[in-house]
């Protein structure tokens, strides 16, 4: 699925800049010529590139941060990975029992997944679900794997890879807790750093 970048205004805590968000998805760790080649691109467009990169995983990922739309189709030129027009969530999922594995795979990876599920890549024990969470939410995302998970009576290990802006993190945190309360701007953090 080819998703292009589109402006997604994103205001600031204190609503002085729209921000475009654009991720980007590796398989494998890119070298160094590779990403200096990509934050170069990202750069000229006037944005800034945050990275995780997860060799054990066979993946990696950049959360590109810019005031004017960036030109999605240039960063995959240069990367051979795929650019999300959004803040996606990438999230490595390692069932504790092996068996529960391709029940999980095909519900977030077959024709049945959710809309904002974009991709389900397997790793050895488990599988990088990447969703746009504007679309579908966390608790739906997480919710889906509990279900198959339950079915083989299987706990599961989950880990966040790819960078987050913290609009983000702070809608995850309101839904997580159904707080709706919990908004970028009553973050301490996100205040102290734009004062």
């Amino acid at each position: 699925m080819e998703i292009h970048a589109e402006f997604f205004p994103v205001e600031t805590t204190n609503a002085r800049w729209s921000v475009a968000y654009v991720t980007l998805s590796i398989a494998g760790t890119p070298d160094e010529r590779q990403r200096a080649a990509i934050d170069e691109t990202v750069r000229a467009q006037g944005g800034r590139t945050a990275w995780r990169v997860h060799p054990k995983i066979g993946r990696s990922y950049a959360l590109i941060e810019s005031a004017v739309p960036v030109d999605a189709q240039s960063i995959r030129s240069v990367s051979g990975g795929e650019a999300y027009a959004s803040a996606v969530i990438a999230l490595a999922v390692s069932p504790a029992v092996p068996q529960a594995l391709p029940s999980v795979q095909e519900a977030l990876g077959g024709p049945g997944r959710p809309a904002g599920v974009l991709a389900c890549h397997p790793f050895p024990g488990g599988a990088v679900i990447e969703w746009d969470p504007d679309v579908s939410s966390t608790a739906l995302v997480m919710g889906l794997i509990d279900v198959e998970l339950r079915r083989f009576a299987s706990g599961r290990t989950a880990e966040v890879l790819g960078p987050l802006p913290r609009s983000a993190i702070a809608k995850i945190a309101a839904d997580g807790l159904q707080a709706p309360e919990i908004r970028l701007d009553r973050v301490l953090e996100a205040l102290v750093d734009d004062a």
